[in-house]
């Protein structure tokens, strides 16, 4: 990713189109004031698109069109991201939690979306066991913003970064993102309120563009965060190097993972480099800075399909 220039965006927050507390020209308003690139505007089951003028626009980031295709089964929410969509996408229910995930995953695709399997411990929907015979998704959240979704895990669950590994361990090659899924943007801004400015991707891009964004998004060139920013990220066929951008005086320790969540190298401060040895089905890293923040890379594998 060396040469190319940074975009940070935001793939999945709410408007007063579904069950946010703020119109969208607004949301868009305050990821723009608060140095977001672009935007996905991602109401569920409604495509919401904003067509200002000329000053509207620049008060704005770069917006892809987006939904939350929220569909149920059997009262679990299966909430499936669609970014990049060329027309609404109606949900779908088919019979078991895998098949509902699998047909919402082919309509986004089906509009020309990249499709994101989001926040699995949502009410304790699904796990691994469930994603791992879907197809085609391109990524699921290892971190979402909302206070409800269970990052963690907890009492005897999974988290959603263990079930990412679980997910890639079973040979899925899906990639890992953070979001917002912000909902309220007025009044408090606390933890037990879906506040924006808390999960985000870093693009990788030779430009600020739609298109550009998407191809990225697609081909993995991009890293997850809660706020570490990352300065270089060089993924090879067999290798991770990464150059942390510091703030103030927190401190960082990169943690390489592979089959399983297995730690397989340590490395502390602004430097990180692990190379895949013929043990490694996969590795990815984890960054952690001293504040509690974090940033993921995309796993690379030892086998390219």
């Amino acid at each position: 990713m060396s040469g190319l220039q940074w975009f940070k965006g935001n793939l999945h927050t709410h408007t007063t189109e579904s069950d946010g507390d703020t119109a969208p020209e607004h949301v868009a308003e305050w990821y723009h004031r608060h140095g977001y690139d672009f935007l996905v505007l991602s109401d569920h089951n409604h495509l919401t698109i904003l067509e200002g003028g000329a000053a509207g626009q620049a008060a704005w980031p770069l917006l892809i069109p987006g939904e939350e295709v929220s569909a149920v089964f059997e009262d679990r929410p299966i909430h499936v991201g669609g970014i990049g969509l060329d027309r609404l996408v109606e949900p779908e229910s088919g019979d078991s939690v895998s098949d509902t995930i699998q047909r919402n995953v082919d309509a986004v695709r089906a509009a020309g979306g990249l499709a994101a399997i989001n926040h699995p411990n949502y009410r304790w929907a699904f796990d691994d066991r469930e994603i791992v015979p879907v197809s085609g998704a391109w990524a699921m959240e290892v971190y979402n913003g909302h206070h409800l979704t269970n990052n963690r895990g907890g009492g005897g669950r999974p988290g959603a970064e263990v079930i990412w590994d679980r997910v890639l361990s079973a040979g899925v090659q899906v990639f890992g993102i953070a979001t917002d899924d912000a909902h309220h943007f007025q009044d408090e801004f606390g933890p037990r309120r879906s506040n924006p400015g808390r999960g985000w991707v870093g693009v990788a891009a030779e430009e600020l563009s739609g298109q550009a964004m998407l191809e990225a998004m697609a081909a993995g060139r991009f890293y997850a965060s809660t706020g570490v920013r990352l300065a270089e990220l060089n993924v090879g066929e067999r290798e991770i190097v990464i150059e942390i951008e510091p703030e103030e005086q927190f401190t960082y320790t990169t943690v390489f993972s592979g089959h399983r969540g297995r730690e397989v190298w340590v490395a502390e401060g602004l430097s990180a480099h692990y190379t895949l040895s013929r043990l490694d089905s996969y590795v990815r890293a984890t960054v952690h800075a001293s504040n509690g923040e974090n940033a993921w890379t995309q796993p690379v594998f030892s086998e390219r399909p």
